[in-house]
C-alpha cells in the first residue's frame, strides 16, 4: 500500500496515552501480535520506523543519518500494526537496529513513529496527564481556556522535519523541534559565537530515536529566544551536527529539555506551535 493511500486511512482523531522513558516518549502498539512501544519522534521525517531487532528483514541499499555514524536500512513486510484505532495491514516499512531504545524498559521498544505520520495532524502533548491527541480537524481543550500561549510561532517543514526560529545571543538559528530527542542541542561550530553566555557542566550520552546518539557537552545557556519569550538557564549541549541538519539550515535541537516545561501543540495543518505553561494548566 502506498504511503498516500496510508495517510488516507489514519483515523480522523487518535488519543493515545503516553509514557516517559529516559526522557523519550512511547506509545503502547501491537505489530504482527508483538506487544511493545513506538516512540514519538517528530524529529524523524519518517512514517513508522521499525527496531530490526524484533523483526524479520531484508537488507536495502539505503542508510538513516543521525547524530552520531549513519546506520544501515533494512526493511520489513508487517502483517497488522494496531495502536488505539489505528489499524495497518500489509504493508513494508523501513527497519534499522535501534538497541539504544531497549534502555531503561523491560518492554520491547518495536520503532518509532515520525513527522510524515503526524504531518495530516494537529498534535497535542499533555506531560501532565501523558496524553497525546491527533486531530485533522483541530483540538479544543477545556483545560486551556483562559490560558494565554506563552509561545505562538510559526514552523516551516522542511524534508518533514519541523524548524523554528530562536534567537540566541541577538542571531537568528533554525532548530529542529524533536520529541525524539533527550537533550538540546547547538552546533559545536558556533561555539566561539555562544562562550560567553554558555556555561559546560558536564559530558552525557543523548538518546535520539533515528541513531545511535551521541556524546554531548551539556551545559546552560543565559539566553534562548522563541516566540518572545527568553528561555533563560535552558540546559543546552554542543555538539556538530550532522551534514544533512546543516544543508537544511539547521543550527540545533529543541527536545524534551526544552518540551518538559509546557503543554505543547504542534499543528501540522496550520504549521504553528503553541507552548503554554504547565504551572497554569496543571491548576485547572
Amino acid at each position: 500500500m502506498s504511503k498516500e493511500r496510508t495517510e488516507e486511512i489514519l483515523p480522523a482523531e487518535i488519543r493515545s496515552p503516553f509514557k516517559f522513558i529516559n526522557g523519550l516518549m512511547f506509545v503502547a502498539v501491537q505489530i504482527d501480535g508483538i506487544v511493545g512501544l513506538l516512540m514519538v519522534d517528530t524529529g524523524s521525517n519518517g512514517f513508522i520506523l521499525l527496531n530490526a531487532d524484533h523483526f524479520k528483514t531484508e537488507k536495502t541499499n539505503q542508510q538513516l543519518k543521525g547524530m552520531s555514524a549513519g546506520v544501515a536500512m533494512e526493511q520489513t513486510l508487517i502483517h497488522s500494526l494496531l495502536w488505539q484505532n489505528v489499524k495497518l495491514e500489509k504493508q513494508f516499512l523501513p527497519a534499522v537496529k535501534l538497541s539504544q531504545l531497549n534502555s531503561g524498559t523491560s518492554e520491547k521498544v518495536l520503532g518509532l513513529i515520525g513527522s510524515a505520520f503526524f504531518k495530516s495532524y494537529q498534535m497535542s502533548l499533555n506531560f501532565a496527564s501523558r496524553e497525546l491527541v491527533l486531530s485533522k480537524d483541530g483540538i479544543t481543550d477545556p483545560v486551556l481556556k483562559g490560558v494565554p500561549a506563552l509561545i505562538n510561532i510559526p514552523f516551516v517543514m522542511v524534508n518533514n522535519f519541523p524548524i523554528v526560529e530562536v534567537r540566541i545571543a541577538d542571531q537568528p538559528y533554525r532548530f529542529i523541534m524533536d520529541t525524539g530527542a533527550t537533550d538540546n542541542v547547538i552546533d559545536l561550530q558556533l561555539e566561539p559565537r555562544i562562550g560567553k553566555i554558555w556555561q559546560q557542566s558536564k559530558e552525557v550520552q543523548m538518546i535520539e530515536g533515528s541513531g545511535k546518539g551521541a556524546t554531548v557537552r551539556r551545559g546552560q545557556l543565559q539566553e534562548l529566544w522563541i516566540g518572545g519569550l527568553n528561555m533563560q538557564g535552558i540546559g543546552m549541549g554542543l555538539h556538530a551536527m550532522p551534514d544533512f541538519d546543516q544543508k537544511m539550515g539547521v543550527s540545533g535541537i529543541l527536545g524534551f529539555q526544552f518540551l518538559k516545561y509546557f503543554y505543547v501543540q504542534i499543528n501540522y495543518l496550520e504549521n504553528t506551535m503553541k507552548c503554554y505553561d504547565m504551572a497554569a494548566v496543571l491548576k485547572k
